[in-house]
This record gives C-alpha cells, structure tokens and sequence, in this order.
C-alpha cells in the first residue's frame, strides 16, 4: 500500500482536515499549526512552545492533567512535538474512543485556558523539557552543531526555547501570540485509524465546525507577534572553520562535521535524499562499513539529513573508538563523505539505498500513528501532504552519476563547520 496523498478539505472557519483509514484496532488524532520555533518573536525564544504546553494542559471543560488522564483511561497515548517549523498534538486511543478524543480536541483548540497560574505551571513545564536534554554527556556538541550550523537563521536558536527569556512573560503577550499564531485558520486536523470516514466527517463539522479563531485582545501589548513571517533566507557559510569544545562528563571523544543544506522544496532536496541514503541510512551504508567495521576508527557514527522550511543542515557525527582522538576521527569521516564524489556507486549501492528510501515512503503496514505523523509534518513543513510521494518520483529515476555530479558541486567545493570534541581539551576556535 503506498503512502496516501488526499488532499485536505477546509471547514468554513478556515480549519484543514483530512481522514485516512489504516486497518486495525487504533485511530489517531493529530494537531498541526504551521508555528514553530522559527516564529518565536526576537527575545522571546520558547513562546511557540510555551502557548503549545498552554494549549494542551487545560481547557474551559478540561481541568489541568484530564486530558491525559481521560486518554490513559482508554489505554491510549497523547504527547506534544514542538519542531522549528511546526508545533503539534497527537493522540492514539482504541478505535472506539475516537468520537471522544475528536471531542476533547476541539476542545482544546477552542478554549485553552490562558490565565497567569496555567502560564505559569507551562513556563515550569518548558524549564524541566529544555532541561532534560543537558543531562545528555554531549549536550554541548549538539548545541553546537545547532548555533553555529546556521549562521543568521532564527533556526540556530532551536525549538525548545530559552526559559530565562519568557521569566518575565505577562498573560496579555501569549493571548497576543496565541491569537495571531494558534487559529483554527492556521491548523490541520489529521485522523487516521479504522473507521467509517463519513461517520468521521460527521463527527469532525460537529465539533470543529463551529470553532471560531481567536480573536486577539482589545489592545495588544509591545510583544504581540509581527506579521506572517514567510520566507527567512539563510546566510551562506563564506569558508570552511573548525570549532575546538571541551566535554566535561563524556565517555568518548566526538566530532562532527556539517553542511549548509538548501530549503526543503528546493528541486534538490531528492538528490539530497538520495546521497543520505547511500552514506548513513542503515547499518549497511558507508560509513559505518568503512569507519566502524573496516577501520575502527568510530565507536558509533550517524548521518543526519535535517531538512526544514527555510534552510537545512548534513550533519556526520561520530563518537570516537577507544584511544582516538577528535580531530583523526573528524579527517576520516570527512574523507568518507567526499569519496561519495569519486568512488562509483555500484548499481547494488544504489539499489539498497533506493529500496531504504522506499520503505521509509512506501509500506504494507502503516500505523495510525506513523501516518497521522507523516501526513502531518508534511503538510507543515512543505505544504503539502503528498511531498514524500512526489520525492521518491524524482529519486527514483536517479543515477549513481547523477548523485556523484551533485556531490561534487554541493558538498566537495562547499565550505564546511567542523567540530572537534575532546574530554578536557582546552575550548576555543582553531585557526
């Protein structure tokens, strides 16, 4: 069964939705606002985030903590994602609960309860999420890969957001924010799971359909939200630098190297796809065959192909073997990215990585919630929910040459950020 690609239909409050059944027991339901973290107004880093947490702990008919409780109930499971280009709400019940959920959703979309205790239990909530990742011994590298990755774009702030900058946040600021960002008019409801769909059609014009959008307050503070952003462009990285970072608590050394990636509906991003898939995507590509299992230079390495609205990042990372340094396991892997553009690509290479690709795209056993996920982060992230489908159309008709050429140009003769991460080395920039 290919990944479907119904378009979404529009209520006349401005609401997107679309149904999709999966065979099976559950149904999923998922919330998207096209409001990430790159809409975070300047100083104020976090407040997408925030108002999500806002929107999803209480209601005027939900207390604070029901909805999870009325969820787990059901045996169900609900959780929030907050992204730099989208923030959003997902809940997998038993098929049966589905009219229930549909219901506490609307819900919450309609009367999130925006007053100073609720502020202030999410400000808490937003501490201990950006906390959480720092207990992480390589907290610093991966901050890093995200500050200087992206040189000018909001992006390099990343999604979670800085709770120190929203200590002094008053209630107007995020009703403001709340209105201009988190309307029905700017949401996609996906359902997913087993079902009638008319019966689902019924159930979403009831209790969405008269959902109006927020209205914002009589007079708006100095921090409402500026305008539709739109496109912010990304700066290109003039030359090639190398950052030098001391960790502290870390068992192995690390490195990791990054390049600048175009947005993500540039006529590239397949190609892009395409080159992730023959290096990292598997245990089988080719720099864990070369660096972990040949060489042994790396106790662990991942290739990470991070690709968003405005701009993106190729980051190879890689945790040093027992007795190695940062910077040989920086060159090798460097060296193992660039031979992409020299070595041929066997035609067994690039079918293997055409066959992950496919996987990823194409599959007989969709989940509710893989596909609720899919279609949703699609839709906000290109605008489009049947982006993966047209993808693997134009990866599919690629060539090993095709992918050498582009590699040649894209990565080879491109600047590149590399980051070098030893236990207890001195921190600083190297010349």
């Amino acid at each position: 069964m290919s990944v479907p690609s119904p378009e979404p239909q529009r209520l006349p409050n401005g609401l997107l939705w679309l149904a999709r059944p999966v065979a099976g027991t559950q149904a999923a339901v998922r919330v998207v606002y096209r409001c990430g973290g790159r809409d975070d107004p300047t100083g104020r880093s976090g407040m997408t985030h925030l108002v999500l947490r806002l929107v999803a702990g209480a209601s005027r008919y939900l207390e604070p903590g029901q909805f999870n409780r009325l969820v787990a109930s059901a045996g169900g499971r609900s959780g929030l994602e907050i992204d730099e280009d989208f923030a959003a709400l997902q809940t997998v019940v038993p098929a049966q609960q589905l009219e229930r959920v549909l219901w506490a959703e609307a819900e919450r979309m309609s009367n999130p309860r925006l007053e100073p205790d609720t502020l202030a239990t999410a400000k808490q909530q937003l501490r201990q999420a950006v906390t959480a990742p720092q207990l992480n011994p390589y907290a610093r590298l991966d901050l890093a890969v995200q500050r200087s990755g992206y040189l000018t774009h909001p992006y390099q702030r990343g999604a979670l957001g800085d709770p120190e900058q929203l200590k002094d946040l008053d209630i107007d600021a995020v009703r403001a924010f709340h209105a201009g960002r988190f309307g029905c008019d700017r949401a996609l409801l996906v359902v997913t799971g087993a079902f009638d769909e008319a019966v689902v059609a019924r159930w979403v014009l009831h209790y969405f359909g008269s959902i109006r959008p927020p209205m914002p307050p009589a007079s708006a503070p100095a921090t409402a939200p500026a305008p539709e952003l739109g496109e912010l462009r990304e700066s290109r990285r003039p030359q090639s630098q190398t950052l030098k970072l001391s960790l502290a608590r870390a068992p192995l050394p690390a490195a990791a190297l990054v390049w600048q990636v175009p947005r993500i509906d540039d006529p590239s991003t397949p190609m892009w796809q395409l080159a992730h898939a023959l290096l990292g995507l598997g245990r089988s590509g080719r720099l864990t065959d070369t660096l972990v299992d040949e060489k042994a230079l790396a106790h662990q390495l991942s290739l990470r192909l991070d690709v968003h609205r405005d701009a993106g990042l190729l980051v190879a990372q890689a945790l040093a073997a027992h007795g190695q340094t940062a910077a040989p396991v920086a060159q090798a892997l460097q060296q193992e990215v660039l031979r992409l553009a020299d070595e041929p690509v066997t035609d067994e290479e690039l079918n293997k990585a055409k066959a992950l690709l496919r996987r990823q795209t194409l599959s007989d056993d969709w989940t509710a919630d893989r596909l609720a996920r899919s279609l949703g982060t699609a839709w906000a992230v290109r605008g489009d929910v049947g982006a993966p489908t047209k993808d693997m159309a134009a990866w599919m008709k690629l060539g090993g040459a095709d992918v050498q050429q582009f590699w040649r140009k894209q990565v080879v003769q491109a600047p590149v950020l590399t980051l070098l991460a030893d236990i207890g080395a001195a921190a600083g920039v190297a010349a």
